[in-house]
């Protein structure tokens, strides 16, 4: 398929340079279009699409810097090449502080049609390689958009298939025949639904690479105030979180971690028939500092003391601290227990 010619607007008011630039130029493959003053190269230049304008500056009426600046205005701005004589160095500083791409002395002979030849082609080539890059830039937002549409759509199944797992869990619970089955099944499901609670907040969110904590320690704190209150127990759990944004898989095991401790606050903290309230902190301190502390009013816990319950949830606890790049530490309060967790960039 042949290449078309190039398309060159050439605005002096010398007619007799106009016809030699239109002679010489299109030899080169150019196809040129002449306009003899700037009012004419404008319109010429608003109607039809030129790949390159050569602009002589010395015109009656309107001069090359006043054309260049509504050249400048058109939605399409061309790429201009300003003509101006060998002592203006000042006004060709200024067409290109006015956005044309380059200029050229004017002079009589073919050493003007030369340079002005040349300095056209080197034109052409940047405004190719500006084109191009464009056109790579379009195709890489596309695509970044393509595969943020597909990770929404992974994150949206996989918080439902979360869901079902959970509501399946849940149901088993229900089912089972001893407290301590019925316990495990439903610490499951919470862990279930922490995890899930990312990636549905991922998909709601329209992010794909990290979690605003704050939201979803609320969100997860809710969740398990409601799974273990009862009317004659209720659970308070209130949170004071940072805003921070954390990159998905640290959200993930934070939201775990959150999980555990205030499970064990809700369950072990207060008595089976009393109401408590349990506390959550997070705060970013620096850089990539964490710290998260939970702390209740209840009757407190010793660290030598064996782990209530089956001890899944210490355990869990500390493989959680270990992958997050912290440590836990454990604190009795008059009332009450605080566990901190800290992580520090290592």
């Amino acid at each position: 398929m042949t290449q078309a010619a190039p398309r060159l607007l050439y605005i002096d008011d010398d007619e007799a340079l106009c016809h030699l630039a239109r002679r010489r130029l299109s030899r080169e493959g150019y196809e040129v279009t002449i306009a003899g003053n700037g009012r004419d190269g404008v319109a010429l230049a608003r109607d039809q699409a030129f790949d390159v304008v050569a602009l002589d500056h010395y015109m009656p009426g309107q001069d090359g810097l006043e054309t260049l600046g509504q050249l400048m205005g058109l939605p399409s701005p061309p790429t201009v090449i300003f003509v101006t004589g060998s002592d203006e160095t000042h006004i060709a500083v200024s067409a290109l502080k006015a956005g044309a791409v380059d200029y050229v002395i004017k002079s009589v002979g073919e050493d003007f049609f030369d340079l002005l030849g040349r300095t056209i082609e080197q034109a052409l080539a940047a405004r190719r390689l500006t084109i191009e890059k464009e056109q790579v830039e379009q195709r890489l937002r596309e695509t970044n958009q393509q595969l943020e549409a597909m990770l929404n759509e992974m994150n949206h199944r996989v918080a439902n298939s979360l869901q079902m797992v959970s509501a399946v869990v849940s149901l088993q619970a229900r089912m089972a025949k001893g407290d301590e089955a019925k316990a495990m099944l439903t610490d499951i499901r919470q862990r279930i639904h922490a995890v899930g609670r990312v990636h549905r907040q991922l998909y709601v969110g329209g992010t794909a690479s990290t979690i605003v904590m704050d939201s979803y320690i609320d969100g997860l704190a809710q969740d398990l105030a409601d799974s273990f209150s009862s009317a004659g127990a209720p659970r308070s759990v209130t949170v004071s979180a940072d805003p921070l944004e954390l990159p998905v898989s640290m959200a993930v095991a934070m939201g775990i971690l959150v999980n555990e401790l205030v499970s064990n606050a809700c369950k072990y903290a207060y008595g089976e028939h009393a109401s408590g309230q349990v506390r959550v902190m997070l705060r970013g301190v620096r850089a990539d500092d964490v710290e998260l502390a939970v702390e209740d009013d209840g009757e407190g816990y010793d660290a030598g003391e064996t782990p209530r319950g089956t001890g899944l949830g210490s355990q869990i606890m500390h493989i959680m601290a270990e992958t997050l790049g912290g440590a836990l530490s454990m604190e009795k309060l008059a009332p009450g227990f605080r566990v901190s967790f800290t992580r520090r960039p290592g």
